[in-house]
């Protein structure tokens, strides 16, 4: 990912949004408001890593493989991947998978801490 993405990929927790970064690859500002539920989901080697389009809508933005936080929002909202792009579950590859979820259910998101899913699941 080094040649296409200069900077280091990164995803912030703001006051009101969860806000992604990865490069000129790709970027999300997901307002709170608009979270409807996040859980976790195991993306597989086979579906590639960078900024990824996978079934049913789902927009990833991952840099490896394995644990993954999902978040299902309440209406399609716009992502960029590097062009625009409208969806409603984003899949997000995080460091502290834990932490993650952990601060977000601290900010009234509904969390799901149960098993993981795949990414062709859609509940």
């Amino acid at each position: 990912l080094t040649p296409l993405c200069p900077r280091q990929p990164y995803v912030e927790l703001t006051g009101d949004s969860v806000r992604v970064r990865m490069g000129a690859l790709g970027k999300a500002d997901l307002p709170l408001e608009k979270i409807s539920r996040v859980g976790r989901m195991s993306w597989p080697w086979w579906g590639g890593l960078g900024v990824r389009l996978g079934g049913k809508g789902l927009v990833a933005y991952v840099a490896q493989s394995g644990p993954t936080a999902v978040i299902d929002l309440s209406e399609p909202t716009k992502v960029w991947m590097p062009l625009p792009w409208t969806s409603r579950r984003v899949a997000i590859a995080v460091e502290d998978l834990e932490g993650f979820l952990a601060s977000l259910a601290a900010q009234k998101v509904i969390v799901d801490f149960g098993a993981e899913k795949g990414p062709e699941d859609t509940n």
